[in-house]
């Protein structure tokens, strides 16, 4: 096994145990997972929400703030937070408001926020192009035209976003709309409806949160040895009533791809991305690479309680090794569902959710294809630094190009349905779309699972092409364009972005 070939099968997995490892030659450790070790859970954090549904009487202050934060292993943590000490808030709006925003950069470095997942014009995106200087405040009027969908905000700084991101600069935004609101399911924010931010950490011996670039993190992407929900170290519980009990998850790891399943039963897929699913899809497991949402049912009047695991090895290669090793199993749990004999929503598990029709590609006028790339050669890396990324010994670009904020990579016509192809020569990587959302045609050369076959703004890329069904709504100037990028928050950062204008 060469050395990518060993960080690949890293990057697909955690290990459990309570020691650190050094592997050799290779100058790579492997963190193992702290959460593993403890013999109880901790209380499900409830993340902040600022809840809109009545009415927006005032401008929305988001203020970008430096803070401290105890994860649950009594250290202190340098971290950012947006109106908290870590994450920034849950925001549950309706389809139709325009939301006021007022955004305060208090971090002592230049940031941005970026509205991750919803259809709104390239000037408001929050993009690297909207730059907040320290002290100054960024009021973009964010109009929200999309159906019931579960988007999220983050740092989107150029060169900075994996930073600014891992340290806190994230958060969670909920649309609903009529159909989602009459619904028959839970929507009792905290009761039966709660939202999950997963993400994979690093603490050093003071217990605190560390974060290193290395040249194999900026190959392959920051990997942590220690899964977090909602800012606490897993695994967490959570009380709830009898009946369905709704889990809105958003994978905001930096690199790490998620395989989540439930210990009793198929996961109940509802929703994806860009919002409901055509029907409920049972599965047992889901893949979730970072930057990816599903939302999921769970019946609690079957069980007393439930866990919502996540896949550690697999049994394959150096980490079933490890596994076997150290007495780690090839699961943890993340949270646990207790049900305390209150009565919830008593509903069947449903059926139809929304009207969608199968993607056509004979609706596309134009087809463009973007290929991914992980090492440029000494010429590449000195224009990739040039323009202003940040990369280890070898930048990475698309279509032979590192990122440039002064290059339009493409130009799209308003209201054009296009394809948009992607591929990669090796490694597993997650492409986003600014913007808008498509309907994927294949995924890694194959027709993608069923949980992904609704709205999506991400999809996976590996193997093969990658096709999506794409059409762009809202307009994105030169002076304000949208991105496409991997979400591997590292590679974005090393050049593997590029921009595109809608006209």
């Amino acid at each position: 096994m060469n050395r990518r070939d060993f960080l690949k099968t890293a990057g697909s997995s955690t290990i459990g145990a309570g020691t650190m490892l050094a592997t050799g030659g290779l100058g790579f450790s492997l963190g193992l997972n702290q959460s593993l070790a403890q013999t109880a859970t901790r209380p499900l954090p409830l993340i902040p929400m600022m809840d809109f549904l009545d009415g927006i009487n005032e401008r929305i202050s988001l203020t970008l703030q430096s803070a401290n934060h105890d994860f649950g292993n009594s250290g202190v943590s340098q971290t950012f937070g947006i109106n908290n000490d870590y994450l920034g808030p849950v925001i549950r709006v309706k389809q139709g408001q325009t939301l006021p925003f007022d955004v305060t950069n208090n971090i002592d470095d230049v940031s941005t926020l970026h509205w991750h997942g919803l259809h709104i014009p390239g000037d408001v995106d929050g993009g690297p192009h909207q730059e907040i200087r320290v002290g100054e405040t960024w009021s973009p009027d964010v109009p929200i035209v999309q159906n019931a969908s579960m988007n999220w905000f983050h740092s989107h700084t150029h060169g900075k976003t994996s930073q600014q991101t891992y340290k806190g600069l994230a958060g969670v935004m909920l649309i609903e709309d009529d159909a989602s609101l009459s619904a028959d399911l839970p929507k009792t924010y905290g009761l039966d409806d709660f939202t999950l931010i997963l993400q994979d950490k690093t603490f050093n011996a003071a217990n605190e949160m560390s974060y290193e670039l290395t040249g194999e993190v900026f190959e392959e992407g920051f990997l942590g040895d220690t899964m977090v929900v909602n800012g606490a170290i897993a695994p967490v519980s959570q009380s709830v009533p009898k009946g369905l009990v709704r889990l809105r998850i958003l994978n905001a790891c930096n690199a790490r791809f998620l395989t989540l399943s439930m210990s009793s039963g198929p996961l109940n897929v509802i929703a994806s991305d860009g919002g409901f699913l055509a029907n409920t899809v049972q599965a047992d497991n889901i893949v979730m690479s970072p930057g990816e949402r599903y939302e999921i049912l769970v019946d609690m009047g079957a069980n007393q309680t439930n866990n919502l695991q996540v896949t550690l090895g697999g049994g394959e290669g150096v980490f079933g090794f490890l596994g076997g090793l150290f007495g780690g199993g090839n699961l943890t749990t993340l949270l646990t569902l207790n049900q305390n004999g209150d009565q919830g929503i008593d509903a069947t598990m449903p059926d139809t959710l929304a009207n969608m029709d199968i993607p056509d590609p004979a609706q596309a006028t134009i087809t463009r294809s973007f290929e991914l790339n992980m090492d440029g050669n000494t010429d590449f890396t000195a224009l990739a630094l040039a323009w202003g990324n940040i990369c280890g010994e070898g930048a990475m670009g698309i279509n032979g190009q590192p990122m440039n904020m002064e290059r339009i990579d493409q130009k799209v016509r308003k209201g054009d349905t296009e394809i948009w192809r992607m591929t990669v020569g090796e490694d597993l990587h997650p492409f986003h779309i600014h913007g808008c959302s498509f309907r994927i045609l294949s995924q890694q050369g194959a027709e993608p699972p069923a949980y992904a076959q609704g709205w999506k703004d991400m999809v996976h890329v590996e193997d093969g092409w990658s096709e999506v069904l794409v059409k762009f709504d809202y307009e994105a100037p030169e002076h304000a364009p949208y991105m496409y990028h991997c979400h591997i928050l590292e590679h974005e950062d090393c050049g593997m972005m590029g921009q595109f204008t809608v006209t």
